[in-house]
């Protein structure tokens, strides 16, 4: 798999913010935040605070520590309680995941999505963790933006669901060619 955007940094910041509002309405719809959810606004507030997190503080190393604490963040006055601590293997795990030297940055990325989601790292919010975190690597690498449009929720749900049980590896080319944003350059 080939990285479908290569952006310098201040491309890559523009196109992400030129496009949040989009983004963020994208990650509510998939993590279940109907219209009509009473919890909605405090998950858009959520999402908000952590995108302007990842997008004004590119220094923080993609880690478990910073998947953690984007997952606090997700997290705020939606379901107290919830499970944030990773095993010592999951750490183990996920580092394996993020450090791929021989794959591209975006391939990179989608496996750790999908490892968050597979393994349910945490008792709630893994959907918001995993794109938002997948999503943090993309940006620090400038490879564009993962997101799912409202219209093909249903659908990555259900390549997720075959991913789980079966392994289908399917969902990665589904998911670059569906799901993978970014600007249209003139070179």
């Amino acid at each position: 798999m080939i990285n479908k955007y290569t952006l310098s940094p201040s491309q890559e910041l523009k196109f992400v913010k030129d496009n949040l509002e989009t983004f963020i309405e994208n990650n509510l719809y998939l993590s279940r935040y109907e219209d009509d959810d009473p919890k909605r606004a405090i998950a858009y507030r959520n999402f908000k605070e952590a995108y302007d997190y990842i997008l004004n503080n590119r220094d923080i190393e993609s880690d478990y520590k910073c998947l953690q604490h984007l997952h606090h963040m997700l997290m705020r006055d939606l379901n107290d309680g919830v499970k944030a601590e990773l095993t010592p293997e999951q750490i183990s795990e996920l580092e394996s995941m993020i450090n791929q030297p021989t794959k591209a940055n975006l391939e990179v990325a989608i496996d750790v999505v999908l490892y968050i989601l597979d393994k349910r790292l945490f008792e709630d919010g893994d959907v918001r963790a995993a794109m938002l975190f997948g999503n943090k690597f993309l940006i620090d690498n400038g490879g564009g933006f993962i997101t799912v449009a409202k219209t093909y929720k249903d659908v990555f749900r259900e390549k997720l669901k075959e991913y789980k049980v079966n392994k289908d590896y399917d969902i990665k080319d589904w998911i670059y060619k569906y799901c993978i944003k970014g600007p249209k350059l003139d070179y």
